[in-house]
């Protein structure tokens, strides 16, 4: 690509070859470093290209080895230029599209962030819009250094970042802390430990507080497992004071889910009648044009549209896009489900919760799944055996009591 723009740029000829001693020319072409290229041979001549630059060194060599050379086509920018030469309009448009693309080099047309994974690109691009960097803003706007150090104030995950604009672009590489950035405070606030659901407890490993429940123990929601209130009791055994601590404790219980899903008694199919639209996509700025071919009267069809930003090198983008549009049409109908169907239905379901479960830490010990089917209504009865954690802690209430103030006369 770039021997072929270089090419262009400085002109280049198709020559035809005749004479007596067209090896020894070829010969000292190369001993002058003189490059030819794509050479054919005819017969009663060889034809082939050259540069302008090569073809003006070539004179003495010519006669040297008693050949001919004559100009079939002369191929570049300097022989187009020339021959359009009276063409002023023409060449007022041709230096004004250079003339456009140096204003457009000025601004940013793309912003591309690299390496973040806590903070999305949206949330990145609406931080850069609350701090007057977009789309169509003037490179020479952007302070690069201060964009860094307010990425890094702003966004305490980000431990390092490097912003550069290059081309029409502006690129931020970013690298996220991946260990906490602080230690959270130890919370020594006294509290219970309560049941979360009902259940019947498995495992119950305490470290700190008073059990109220046993391994083996059907518990309700809301129950006392785990009491904060510490008593201090006397030689008489009587209590002699309370002592609130903050309960500590791991609990696991076997729980139970019971869900009732319903399942559509008819199903829409989509079926595409192999008929298809095909267009073109433009948008330049704010300013976008559709050309597709109209679709006919009741009927329903599916588009699907490919869009591709406009650049010249890897860095030089362009606030313009062009794509392709696909219309497919489609036919509608219902029917029942059949009885394979809602099996997929319900099992599909069941995956869902069951992986909404296990991201929850739930251990799923059995699982069950039925179809409640009559004639109105179709429902997937879907159960799960589980074992987890169904301890949480909860403030309680610290009764003070005020000792009587001792008073002389």
């Amino acid at each position: 690509m770039i021997m072929w723009l270089n090419r262009y740029i400085f002109g280049y000829l198709f020559v035809e070859l005749t004479g007596f001693s067209p090896e020894r020319f070829f010969n000292i072409c190369s001993v002058h470093e003189i490059e030819l290229w794509k050479i054919v041979n005819t017969g009663s001549s060889y034809r082939f290209f050259m540069s302008v630059k090569g073809f003006r060194k070539i004179k003495p060599l010519v006669r040297k080895s008693k050949v001919r050379l004559r100009i079939l086509k002369k191929f570049g920018l300097p022989f187009f230029l020339y021959r359009n030469r009276k063409r002023k309009a023409y060449g007022a448009g041709f230096a004004g599209f250079f003339i456009l693309l140096y204003c457009l080099s000025l601004f940013i047309w793309d912003i591309e962030f690299e390496g973040n994974r806590m903070y999305t690109y949206d949330t990145l691009l609406k931080y850069f819009e609350s701090e007057e960097i977009h789309y169509g803003m003037r490179k020479s706007n952007i302070d690069c250094d201060a964009l860094e150090e307010a990425l890094r104030t702003n966004f305490p995950e980000i431990t390092w970042v490097s912003a550069r604009v290059s081309g029409t672009r502006l690129l931020v590489k970013i690298k996220e802390n991946e260990v906490l950035s602080e230690i959270p405070a130890k919370d020594e606030t006294p509290c219970n430990i309560v049941a979360e659901k009902d259940g019947v407890i498995t495992s119950m490993i305490v470290r700190s507080g008073v059990p109220k429940a046993a391994i083996g123990d059907q518990v309700v929601k809301g129950q006392v497992l785990v009491s904060g209130v510490l008593p201090i009791i006397g030689d008489s055994e009587e209590i002699m004071n309370v002592h609130y601590i903050r309960s500590d404790a791991d609990i696991t219980a076997r729980t139970e889910y019971h869900f009732t899903k319903q399942i559509p008694l008819l199903q829409k199919i989509d079926v595409e009648t192999g008929k298809t639209r095909r267009g073109l996509y433009g948008k330049v700025f704010d300013y976008s044009l559709l050309l597709i071919q109209p679709r006919a009267e009741g009927t329903t069809w599916k588009i699907t549209m490919e869009e591709e930003q406009l650049h010249l090198f890897q860095n030089f983008y362009l606030p313009a896009y062009f794509g392709t549009i696909i219309g497919k049409e489609y036919i509608s109908y219902e029917r029942p489900y059949k009885e394979e169907e809602k099996k997929q239905l319900a099992d599909e379901m069941n995956e869902r919760l069951k992986k909404k479960l296990l991201e929850k830490g739930v251990q799923i010990l059995e699982n069950h799944v039925r179809i409640l089917d009559n004639e109105s209504l179709c429902q997937a009865a879907i159960d799960f055996v589980a074992e987890e954690p169904i301890g949480r802690r909860e403030g309680l209430e610290i009764q003070r009591t005020e000792e009587p103030k001792e008073t002389s006369q």
